[in-house]
């Protein structure tokens, strides 16, 4: 077999096959044999039929089989003893093969760039400061109180509403009778389904009755006063307040059963809120890396790989979609500019992730099995399952290679960290994700 591989662009090559008459017949001659032993030909003992007879009753097949015998897996062998990364289905041009004779056939695919890097380390990156204070331990206590409260109807008929009341109301209104509602739940100070009765019922006392106007925006869910100004009655008829839970070492024991005291609350939800922001700081000094690695590193990639991401992103966006009980076509009803969108980025992935495993490949920084098992067993925790199961769970459908690539992303970004300069500051401004890691990967 004779290869010559010719490069159309950087990441597209034409290759060349010329398969020699004695392969050629070799090929043709096994698949005759296979047609022989297993073929029923009348007047003929089974295995018996002679060479001609085979031909005249399987001349398609025979042609068929010898043609996909010859491309695909002399095509197959060409690209593995070539070393080469095809991303792309070929384009295959070729004649009709005949046996005792040369066959030749050409090939058009795209191949995974080879990248030339240019600047990966020496950037100048801003951390958000990690400092938590006892007002945030505060702000999370305040929220579990709220969480664990308890509701009971106020009896007082002399008491007025206040900011976090909930209030039964009836609304009624002669001009336009759909908005009429009995024992509808406004929360007070803070939403209402009609706008402005949050508003409204601030003040009021059970069984007081109030003309309002009630002014609907455009977006309204009601279609027969969309925006519309409506006058009506409103009636408070009842009145129930949550109490907040005592912040006690018994509210601490139920929060957190790892927790006997208040404080022992206070240090863990101080430990969490730490851990939350350590992790937010690592998101966004490695947006940043990505950002500028990608700005810094031009190359030419392939579009087959582009389209592919694209694909597997607008797939993950369909998915979660159906969880939700919702339809793609509700949400993006243009598919095309989905696709036009989704394109811009899943190239910033592509070129991401490839030049990240060309530092890697660079600066000889690899994933190690104790790696792999030290992140399986950070899953196990985090979900309460053990280490063989998660890592069985990921080998079902297919998750490990996506695991490992994610290690290796930290750790390359940890060597560009580490050969960048970093500032802490206050307060830092979003940065693009449009390569995030979460978004999905791309062919290693």
């Amino acid at each position: 077999m004779k290869v010559e591989i010719t490069d159309v662009s950087s990441t597209k090559k034409e290759m060349k096959v010329t398969i020699l008459q004695e392969e050629v017949n070799s090929v043709t001659n096994e698949i005759y044999s296979e047609i022989t032993k297993g073929a029923s030909v009348r007047g003929f003992r089974k295995g018996k039929a002679p060479r001609d007879v085979i031909r005249m009753y399987y001349a398609d097949y025979i042609r068929d089989e010898l043609t996909r015998k010859l491309v695909r897996e002399k095509f197959e062998q060409a690209v593995k003893d070539n070393e080469l990364f095809v991303v792309s289905m070929p384009e295959i041009q070729n004649e009709v093969p005949r046996e005792n004779e040369e066959f030749s056939f050409s090939a058009q695919f795209e191949v995974k760039p080879v990248i030339t890097l240019q600047k990966i380390s020496g950037f100048e990156l801003k951390k958000p400061k990690i400092e938590v204070k006892e007002d945030n331990v505060q702000d999370v206590l305040h929220k579990l109180q709220e969480t664990y409260a308890t509701v009971k109807d106020v009896e007082d008929d002399g008491y007025l509403v206040s900011k976090g009341d909930y209030v039964v109301v009836t609304v009624s209104s002669e001009e336009e009778p759909e908005i009429n509602r009995e024992k509808m739940t406004v929360e007070a100070g803070t939403r209402s389904a009609f706008p402005g009765l949050e508003l409204e019922v601030l003040g009021m006392k059970q069984g007081e009755e109030k003309h309002v106007d009630i002014a609907f925006p455009d977006d309204h869910f009601l279609e027969a006063v969309k925006g519309k100004t409506v006058h009506a009655t409103l009636l408070v008829t009842a009145i129930k307040l949550r109490e907040l839970p005592e912040l006690d070492d018994e509210f601490a024991k139920k929060i957190r059963v790892d927790t006997e005291t208040l404080e022992d609350l206070k240090r863990a939800i101080g430990d969490d809120l730490t851990s939350r922001l350590e992790a937010d700081s690592r998101s966004y000094i490695e947006r940043q890396i990505r950002e500028k690695l990608v700005a810094e590193n031009s190359f030419e990639i392939p579009e087959s790989m582009v389209r592919l991401q694209a694909m597997m992103m607008i797939q993950g966006i369909s998915q979660q979609l159906n969880a939700q009980g919702m339809k793609m076509q509700d949400l993006y009803p243009d598919p095309e500019a989905l696709k036009e969108e989704t394109m811009a980025s899943a190239e910033n992935i592509v070129r991401s992730s490839l030049i990240v495993e060309a530092i890697a490949k660079e600066q000889d920084i690899a994933v190690s099995d104790e790696d792999v098992e030290k992140e399986i067993s950070a899953l196990a925790e985090r979900y309460g399952m053990s280490p063989g199961a998660v890592k069985a769970n990921m080998e079902e459908r297919g998750g490990l290679d996506e695991m490992k690539f994610g290690i290796l992303e930290k750790k390359v970004y940890d060597y560009v960290t580490e050969n960048s300069s970093v500032e802490e500051v206050e307060k830092v401004e979003e940065v693009s994700d449009d390569a995030g890691s979460d978004s999905g990967g791309t062919d290693k």
